[in-house]
């Protein structure tokens, strides 16, 4: 969909502040609401009613996507930031499960989980990860939307 269209029926809906980064779905936006599973929502609802296209969506504050650059786990293990992934849940993961992913063997890639973020460092590139945000998504019954570091950094420049 056109970024300019998506920018124009998002200010319609009362969002401000808006800005997309790429054309990989990322928008930023200011709005009153302090929910960001009510934001989701009306974006999903709006993609819906206005490009006639149903896809979850997973909304971070700006402080949210500041902490995630912050505390990155991977620091010092990542030599290429296009092939490290930060998955976006669109809850906590179950705690059980993280468990378990994180004692299993993933070579060679490697997991970390921060909070609602699984970073995932794929050194043989993103389409030869076996833990993509689809099998994620599958393993935690949660929305899954995953950005690698580079594209994190961007979207932090602009928050």
């Amino acid at each position: 969909m056109p970024m300019a269209e998506l920018r124009a029926k998002l200010a319609d809906r009362g969002f401000t502040n808006i800005s997309t980064v790429l054309q990989s779905g990322n928008v930023i936006v200011s709005t009153d609401s302090k929910r960001p599973d009510e934001i989701a929502d009306s974006v999903r609802r709006l993609l819906r009613e206005e490009f006639d296209v149903d896809v979850p969506c997973v909304v971070r504050t700006a402080d949210q996507v500041r902490r995630v650059l912050e505390r990155n786990p991977l620091h010092g293990v990542v030599s290429n930031p296009s092939r490290h992934l930060v998955n976006f849940l669109s809850g906590e993961p179950d705690p059980a499960i993280a468990r378990a992913l994180l004692s299993e063997d993933h070579s060679p890639e490697v997991v970390a989980i921060e909070g609602s973020e699984i970073h995932v460092w794929a050194p043989d590139g993103i389409k030869a990860a076996t833990l993509s945000h689809a099998y994620l998504e599958r393993r935690f019954g949660r929305v899954v939307t995953a950005r690698n570091w580079n594209t994190v950094e961007r979207i932090a420049t602009k928050l």
